[in-house]
């Protein structure tokens, strides 16, 4: 009989430790926040910055990437549309013939900030820390 409860038990615990274990695993992550538009920001003190990166993620799946060279005073703007995959975790980004140009894994996206890790080593994009633009 105690052997059949410490089983019963044992279960249950398992149950419930997989269960916070998988409620854990998006936290921090609230996709509802992506929509907007957001600027790369980089924290450390030693490297100097000579352009800017914004992404406007639109509600309509659409992306416009905008990227400036400080030194050269080049703007370049890209269109691209995005889908939000793999439990809201994860961001594809495509060009306008749909082929695939960029994919993050979302670490922690919150109203104000966005951390994501590139999701292929060979698409030649990093990872980033992203604050959301206030205009």
């Amino acid at each position: 009989m105690k052997i059949k409860q410490l089983a019963t038990l044992f279960l249950f615990s398992l149950i419930l430790s997989v269960t916070f274990m998988s409620c854990k695993k998006n936290e921090g992550i609230a996709i509802n926040q992506l929509v907007g538009k957001w600027y790369i920001y980089n924290d450390d003190p030693n490297l100097s910055v000579d352009g800017s990166v914004t992404y406007l993620f639109n509600a309509d799946k659409t992306c416009i990437i905008h990227s400036t060279d400080f030194l050269s005073g080049h703007d370049t703007i890209i269109s691209r549309t995005y889908v939000v995959g793999s439990e809201n975790t994860v961001v594809t980004l495509f060009n306008k013939e749909g082929k695939y140009t960029e994919q993050y894994t979302i670490r922690k996206l919150t109203s104000k900030e966005m951390i994501w890790e590139n999701a292929s080593s060979t698409d030649g994009h990093s990872d980033q820390k992203l604050r959301r633009a206030n205009d």
